[in-house]
């Protein structure tokens, strides 16, 4: 179990590194670009779960929100153009994308599937 908490601050601290990388070059479209690539790149290598893929995707979106809110100069680190909602958008995506991955457990009073059935159908 320690290891599994490990592994979920490790993902986390990915995901916001992430974000922190996106955000620094957001404000050029290939910034943006490239930003998206790879965070989408990451998010299909990891294996779908909560301890994973949402992990990763939490990281970024936190750090993202946290971007988003107004400075004490009031100014804000990501712009309210269109590339700035593209960046809060791609976050987003990436957590329903990371939730909506996550596989399903049969319900425990579900009969038993046999081998070779698919229990979906």
């Amino acid at each position: 179990m320690p290891l599994r908490v490990l592994a979920v601050g490790a993902l986390l601290l990915a995901g916001a590194v992430t974000g922190l990388g996106v955000l620094l070059v957001h404000a050029t479209g290939w910034g943006l670009a490239l930003g998206a690539a790879a965070s989408l790149a990451v998010l299909l290598a990891l294996p779908p779960g909560f301890t994973t893929r949402v992990a990763y995707a939490l990281g970024m979106a936190l750090l993202l929100v946290a971007a988003a809110r107004p400075r004490p100069e009031g100014d804000y680190l990501i712009g309210s153009g269109l590339l700035g909602y593209g960046l809060l958008g791609l976050s987003l995506v990436l957590v329903v994308a990371a939730v909506v991955s996550v596989p399903r457990r049969p319900h425990p009073s579900a009969p038993p599937t046999p081998p070779g059935e698919d229990s979906r159908l």
